[in-house]
């Protein structure tokens, strides 16, 4: 099995998908908003609207206006769905390198 889209989640909000890549830049920058993964993990248990948003906005790389319409779209979608995926997603960045090996040879070109 391929590693490349291991962790890789999809959210669509609203008609708009959103690519939620596992990152380091990704962790850093949920790590730097909630003080940890934890604190993701525990925003994403409450529910919060917010919350999500940042985790969806950080796992797709967006900043400022970017991710200015998304806790409204969160919202509109349903928190409690959202949610799930992103427990997903965040279960890839404890865990980037999956649970699985991946191939045992590299690819050919």
């Amino acid at each position: 099995m391929s590693k490349t889209l291991y962790g890789t989640v999809d959210i669509v909000l609203d008609g708009e998908t959103y690519t939620l890549q596992p990152t380091l830049g990704a962790v850093r920058a949920i790590e730097a908003h909630f003080g940890g993964l934890r604190g993701a993990s525990q925003a994403i248990n409450a529910l919060s609207v917010d919350g999500c948003a940042v985790i969806i906005a950080s796992g797709a790389g967006l900043s400022g206006k970017g991710a200015e319409g998304i806790p409204e779209q969160v919202w509109q979608e349903g928190v409690l769905e959202v949610s799930v995926k992103l427990n997903a997603y965040l279960v890839a960045l404890y865990n980037p390198k999956g649970a699985q090996a991946g191939k045992n040879q590299p690819a050919k070109a």
